[in-house]
């Protein structure tokens, strides 16, 4: 029987022609109408158009793929357009052959009931059951349909979880000792080590003269995940294989050190952390551990290796004496040394041969001295906040309107201040180490400015013989001024006031050089009283000095000039320790302060 083809070229059933075969088979001899061989032809055809399909699907698959890729170049938009062509292709070939399979389930149920109105129930329900048989279970019909769909995903999850299993699995190293099994190692290392480890079990005390061969044989295996041997287990297993008595306890390590066994370390374990606790603050960001790693290590231990746990106790919580350095410092001697140290002179005698309370000691040498520690150092290490001061540089400036070797703060140096962020380590409660860690600015130190005069001083005679009495002109202009506290006026007082009013000019008594200017905003200066204010002193020819203190500004002029009588040097104020405008007027003879009364004209 033919069937008609749709457009893709792939047998189709028409059901048209299906019935219209039906109603001629009514006319027909029954047995060449058997639904059961039209049903068989059709799931046959149906099997074929599926595993057509399937080859198709492949087909249109790898094609789909080379497209995506092409498409990729092309463009987002044309592969999301292929795309969507792409998967509504795919569900029309997987959904095909289900359909027909529900088309063809149809035609058949319409030949059973034909079946059943013309020959009767019985003949209807076998051909039911051979419809049904070869539909179903045909090598061609809906289960093996659904077979080859359901295979490759079992196939694929069955390989998952293959793979998941193997990867679960852990290749470890068989250990035998001496013919007897011990367990699954990672490694060789973890057998020496432990081997290592129970032959200090053994001679801990560095005495015993047993000598313990083991040979070890090793094969590959796969085990379970944490099913392999720590090198503690190892040696316990080891241990078991030994003709010794053996008890359970906890083993003491110090570093790599064994120093015997404990029944118990509850007590052990809190002494070490009160000596821990001496140097715990209540800082958060603070370790205290001891320098080297102890360990209480429960297992087996020969009997013979449990020690006294008072005595071991006593042993780490003593101090020991080791060998130090001690390094001179500035300003040290032999007897500092001494004083320092602790020691005697013939105790550093003993290690530094030479050394005596005569003995010449220089900055940087070193001397061997004995130092306790604590058996058990301890390291601290703790993140510390501190404010550090800055210290002002100094800067130094020069001036040819000042004599040599005068010099004068100009800017006043002003430290600085940070906020700094450390980690700090201690050994023993004594700094070891400082990494800081941030440092931020606070306040910015201010330069100290420092003037140094760089001109020669004039040569002057220095003698009172030379100077006579009325030598000094009035310093005031005419009719100004009146006379105000003199020589000895109250306590201290080594100068005349004028009195005048404020911004009066004031005149040089005499020619001469000016040698020194001084001004209020510089009161620290370095060679004169502050309490002068502005100031300005001249050498006159015969060697008289003159001063001229309070002044409210200097005049125009400079260290080194000459001036004649008469001539604005500044004017009346009131600065410096002072009451009032005026001038205070100084007489320098030979170096010393002297009464000027007799040398103005008053």
């Amino acid at each position: 029987m033919s069937l008609p083809e749709d457009n893709s070229g792939v047998n189709l059933i028409d059901e048209n022609a299906v019935e219209q075969k039906t109603a001629d088979n009514i006319s027909e001899n029954p047995k060449k109408n058997e639904i059961g061989k039209a049903v068989y032809d059709f799931i046959s055809k149906s099997g074929e158009l599926f595993f057509s399909a399937l080859v198709k699907l492949g087909t249109l698959f790898v094609h789909g793929i080379l497209h995506i890729i092409a498409a990729i170049l092309r463009g987002f938009d044309r592969i999301k357009k292929y795309l969507v062509r792409f998967f509504k292709r795919v569900w029309e070939i997987i959904s095909t052959p289900f359909i027909r399979y529900y088309k063809a389930f149809k035609v058949g149920s319409a030949e059973i009931s034909r079946k059943n109105r013309e020959e009767g129930r019985k003949t209807s329900f076998g051909a039911f059951a051979r419809f049904f048989g070869k539909a179903i279970f045909g090598k061609r019909g809906l289960a093996v349909t659904l077979f080859n769909y359901a295979l490759p995903i079992v196939s694929c999850v069955f390989l998952v979880n293959i793979i998941a299993y193997a990867t679960s699995m852990t290749y470890a190293l068989k250990l035998t000792v001496n013919g007897n099994f011990v367990g699954y190692i990672a490694d060789e290392t973890v057998y020496s080590d432990a081997e290592q480890m129970l032959q200090d079990r053994i001679n801990y005390t560095g005495t015993s003269t047993d000598v313990v061969t083991f040979t070890p044989a090793y094969e590959v295996d796969m085990v379970g995940y944490g099913s392999t041997l720590s090198t503690y287990q190892v040696t316990d297993r080891m241990l078991q294989l030994l003709d010794k008595q053996i008890e359970y306890g906890f083993g003491v390590y110090i570093g790599d050190a064994y120093y015997g066994t404990l029944y118990e370390s509850k007590r052990a374990e809190s002494t070490l952390e009160s000596l821990l606790d001496k140097y715990r603050t209540d800082n958060p960001k603070e370790t205290v551990v001891f320098e080297k790693d102890i360990q209480f290590v429960p297992g087996l231990y020969l009997a013979d290796s449990f020690v006294n746990e008072d005595s071991l106790l006593s042993l780490l919580t003593s101090n020991r004496t080791v060998a130090a350095y001690y390094t001179v410092v500035e300003g040290d001697s032999p007897s500092t040394i001494v004083s320092k140290t602790g020691m005697s002179y013939d105790e550093l005698a003993r290690l530094n041969p030479g050394f005596s309370k005569n003995s010449r000691v220089y900055v940087g040498d070193k001397y061997m001295i004995n130092q306790d520690e604590p058996y058990l150092n301890v390291i601290i290490t703790r993140e510390e906040h501190y404010n550090e001061v800055i210290a002002y540089d100094t800067e130094y400036t020069t001036t040819n309107k000042r004599f040599k070797d005068d010099r004068w703060i100009t800017t006043n140096g002003v430290n600085g201040e940070s906020a700094v962020v450390a980690n700090v380590s201690y050994i023993n409660g004594v700094e070891v180490g400082r990494s800081v860690l941030s440092r931020v600015t606070l306040k910015s130190p201010v330069t100290q400015v420092i003037a140094v005069g760089t001109m020669e001083r004039p040569t002057v005679a220095a003698s009172a013989s030379t100077t006579e009495a009325g030598k000094l002109i009035w310093p005031l202009p005419q009719g100004v001024g009146k006379i105000g506290y003199g020589w000895g006026g109250y306590p201290g007082h080594t100068g005349q006031d004028i009195l005048a009013p404020y911004g009066t000019p004031i005149f040089a008594g005499d020619s001469g050089v000016i040698t020194e200017i001084y001004y209020e905003e510089n009161a620290n200066y370095l060679s004169c009283n502050g309490g002068y204010g502005n100031l300005v002193v001249i050498t006159h020819d015969n060697g008289m000095k003159t001063y001229y203190a309070h002044c409210s500004a200097i005049a125009d002029i400079y260290v080194g000039q000459r001036v004649t009588a008469g001539e604005n040097i500044a004017f009346v104020g009131s600065t410096g320790r002072s009451y009032g405008n005026h001038v205070h007027v100084e007489v320098h003879i030979g170096g010393r302060k002297v009464d000027p009364t007799p040398y103005l004209p008053i």
